[in-house]
């Protein structure tokens, strides 16, 4: 009897729900602000990015690197002077018209988007068309985005910045 009463309470506790962690949104205004944010990129304003990103941003690249807002702008800079025309593949999900962008509301107050798409460009100083996959997380504090992180290999940026720093010497 007393397995048979282990068993049942078990099973009940397996049954019973499971803490609210969040939720997540694929059309509230933060993840609005981040399709915003490639459009401006795809446009060369840098306008869009100085006004998002709070003054206190701590930004990590693919390779650990972490770098202030200042940094990061310059590095956004650097990349509008290495590749033309850049575009950002649209989802593939059949229901969702745009990039494929999501943001979490953590029970614990933090608010997350995450992006995953498709860079595509041309490189000025190598010629190269290039594309590659990537994902960016954005930790948000308010209105502003206060942490980056991303994750993708940067073998076009390097050889892209190579044949800059080449071709300037």
């Amino acid at each position: 009897m007393r397995y048979l009463l282990m068993i049942t309470m078990f099973l009940i506790s397996c049954d019973a729900p499971k803490n609210n962690f969040g939720y997540v949104n694929i059309d509230d205004e933060k993840s609005r602000n981040i399709v915003k944010l490639f459009e401006a990129v795809e446009d060369e304003d840098i306008g869009f990015l100085k006004e998002i990103f709070s003054k206190d941003l701590k930004f990590t690249d693919p390779n650990g690197t972490e770098l202030n807002k200042d940094e990061f702008i310059a590095g956004v800079e650097n990349i509008f002077d290495m590749f033309e025309d850049v575009e950002f593949e649209d989802s593939e999900y059949s229901d969702y018209d745009g990039l494929a962008v999501e943001t979490t509301y953590y029970s614990n107050g933090q608010v997350w988007t995450n992006i995953w798409s498709r860079f595509e460009g041309k490189g000025k100083y190598t010629g190269n068309e290039v594309s590659f996959p990537f994902h960016i997380s954005y930790l948000w504090e308010g209105d502003k985005i206060i942490e980056e992180v991303q994750f993708f290999s940067t073998k076009v940026f390097d050889a892209e910045n190579e044949a800059k720093n080449n071709q300037l010497k």
